[in-house]
Formats: C-alpha cells, sequence, structure tokens
C-alpha cells in the first residue's frame, strides 16, 4: 500500500515537474533588444557594418552610405527555426517612400520591407512578421558569416530608418513575455 502510494505520488511530482518544464520553455520569447544601446548587447551580438550609428536606443541605419549595410547575430545559437515563429520589429524612417525597398533580412530570408507586409511612416510601428508565412527555414551562422538580422541599402536614396525593439515569439499577436 505505502509502495503504491510512493509510486503514485512520484508519478505526480514527475508529471507536474515536466508540465512545468514544458509551459515554462513555451512562455518565455527572445527578446534580442528592447532598445539599442551598446554595442554587443544582453541577447545581440552587434551591430557590425559601415551603415549604422545608436542614437537615444535605436538601430539607426544610414541609407546614404554607398554600399551600406548593418547586421546583428543573436547570442543565442542554440535557436532551432522551430523556436520562435513570428518577429515583433518596431521601426520608423524620416522618407517612407524611399526605405520602403530595403532588404530586411531575418535568417535565410531576404526581402524587401513592402514584401514582408511593413508600410514603414514617420512614426514608429510595431510589426509582427510571420516567419513561416515568408518562408523562413534557419537562422543566420555567426562563426559562417551569416548574421540573423541585416539590412541592406537602397542606391541612391537618402534616409535614415529607425529600429527600437526586436522581439521572438510565438504569440501571434506580438504580445511578448519576459
Amino acid at each position: 500500500m505505502k509502495k503504491t502510494f510512493f509510486m503514485g505520488l512520484l508519478l505526480v511530482i514527475v508529471l507536474t515537474v515536466g508540465l512545468c518544464t514544458v509551459s515554462a520553455a513555451n512562455a518565455w520569447d527572445y527578446v534580442v533588444a528592447e532598445k539599442f544601446e551598446d554595442q554587443d548587447g544582453e541577447n545581440y551580438w552587434g551591430p557590425y557594418g559601415p551603415a549604422y550609428m545608436l542614437m537615444d536606443g535605436a538601430l539607426v541605419f544610414d541609407n546614404s552610405i554607398a554600399n551600406g549595410w548593418v547586421t546583428l547575430n543573436f547570442k543565442d545559437e542554440r535557436l532551432a527555426k522551430e523556436s520562435y515563429r513570428y518577429v515583433v520589429i518596431s521601426v520608423k524612417t524620416d522618407n517612407p517612400a524611399d526605405a520602403q525597398g530595403v532588404i530586411l533580412t531575418f535568417g535565410n530570408v531576404k526581402k524587401p520591407f513592402s514584401d514582408w507586409g511593413i508600410k514603414l511612416s514617420n512614426t514608429y510601428t510595431v510589426y509582427v512578421l510571420d516567419l513561416s508565412k515568408h518562408g523562413f527555414t534557419a537562422w543566420g551562422d555567426g562563426a559562417k558569416s551569416i548574421p540573423d538580422f541585416a539590412l541592406n541599402v537602397v542606391p541612391g536614396k537618402n534616409f535614415a530608418l529607425f529600429i527600437n525593439q526586436i522581439k521572438l515569439t510565438n504569440n501571434p499577436d506580438g504580445d511578448t513575455k519576459k
């Protein structure tokens, strides 16, 4: 009788711990940056490239730099393609029409902002990007100089693009947990 009771209790404990572990793994999202204040922040390496500066908590991309680009690598190198389905990004620009052509890269997907479904404006707007919908299959690999995130210039245009947060989540509404 005692043996059965203790075996049952042990089974309940194991199941409870297992379920809590699964819930915790799904509940926490990856906050790349809630603001960009330093090179090599808490959850990212970079930014790298000739066309950026950090200003007032934003990663500022300067499109006036010929052949300019900027990249970030996420510090969690164990990110699997299934880890997160959505990217939450907050962005604005001083020239929405010209900035639409900037190539935005997340992992293996490189597209102009417009192809991501982003309509840029001159005020910060939060966008939730469905990676799966856009054909995402892999994050970058810093060891092979393949970034997790990148921006590339639109030739012949002068504008600044401001990004003040990037988060990865599995919540389609973009609501992330820390």
